[in-house]
């Protein structure tokens, strides 16, 4: 929008007051948490009525009844950008009624648009495919790192797959769970192969006793957090990106990973078809078949 010539305003929720890409962004996130969503929304409707903007866009269906109290004085249209698992028919009434009044509901792949059409009941026509994108200047092929080999201790034999994801219990359905469990028989019909798992969470436990059941627990690597200026070395370092997932609403770590020149795999059941090009640019397979994952990555 900006690099088009609009004037572009930003207002996050945890936010702290200041700027974003050089636009000014204005954020509740110094206030108290208790009194925060109230500061949220009243300062969007504050600045509806003192800029007047043409549109107002809200990122995620959770503000769309902030969207559509924001638009009242001036009767401003808004559009409610939707992603894909926050796409559910238990939203509250005047989250739903935000939804139900917007004039655009813009989906980020063809599986999320469904999900709109049938759980919110929403008309076609009134909902776009508008994909996701990525940072070409930061992820593209480069040098495979060695500081990264030596930190992971990988051999000159070792081949990687790398996952990216949070090891939460409510996104395990990203599939990181099935590549360890698919890892064995990866490992012998390719010979010398590590997982590295990149991201932090609750499941780590679980998923650590996963390895350890199927005899694989020195082959995963359990990275945690790795900060966002080194994700890139990590696509660099992997022969394989693999995220297997059953509810992904697009999958923007397949973009960055193809960026930096690393195949990948990815589910066909979730907005990952739509991030493969619908498998012109990866490997798309069952995400909850254990072997078929093997043959893909294989």
């Amino acid at each position: 929008m900006h690099s088009l010539g609009n004037d572009l305003r930003l207002y996050g929720k945890l936010d702290r007051p200041g700027a974003w890409n050089n636009l000014p962004l204005w954020g509740s996130g110094a206030y108290p948490a208790a009194v925060r969503p109230g500061a949220f929304a009243a300062g969007v409707f504050a600045a509806a009525l003192r800029y007047r903007p043409d549109l107002i866009v809200t990122t995620h269906p959770n503000f769309a009844h902030v969207a559509r109290f924001a638009s009242r004085p001036g009767g401003i249209p808004y559009f409610v950008v939707a992603h894909g698992i926050d796409v559910t028919s238990g939203l509250s009434h005047s989250r739903l009624a935000g939804i139900a009044a917007a004039k655009k509901i813009l989906a980020v792949s063809s599986w999320t648009r469904k999900r709109v059409i049938d759980l919110w009941h929403i008309d076609p026509s009134r909902v776009s495919i508008l994909p996701n994108t990525f940072d070409e200047d930061r992820f593209s092929v480069g040098q495979r790192p060695t500081t990264l080999r030596s930190r992971y201790h990988l051999q000159p034999t070792d081949r990687v797959i790398l996952t990216v994801g949070r090891l939460d219990a409510s996104e395990g359905y990203k599939g990181y769970d099935r590549l360890i469990r698919a890892l064995p028989a990866i490992r012998a019909a390719t010979g010398a192969v590590k997982l590295i798992i990149v991201g932090k969470g609750s499941d780590k436990e679980r998923a650590v006793l996963l390895a350890r059941e199927h005899g694989v627990s020195e082959h995963v690597l359990f990275a945690g957090f790795v900060p966002d200026e080194e994700l890139p070395d990590h696509y660099r370092l992997a022969d394989v990106f693999a995220m297997p997932s059953t509810g992904e609403g697009f999958g923007i770590v397949f973009l960055e990973a193809m960026g930096c020149g690393t195949p990948v795999l990815g589910g066909n059941a979730d907005g990952s078809v739509d991030a493969l090009g619908l498998g012109e640019l990866g490997v798309l397979v069952d995400p909850v078949d254990v072997q078929a994952i093997v043959a893909g990555v294989v």
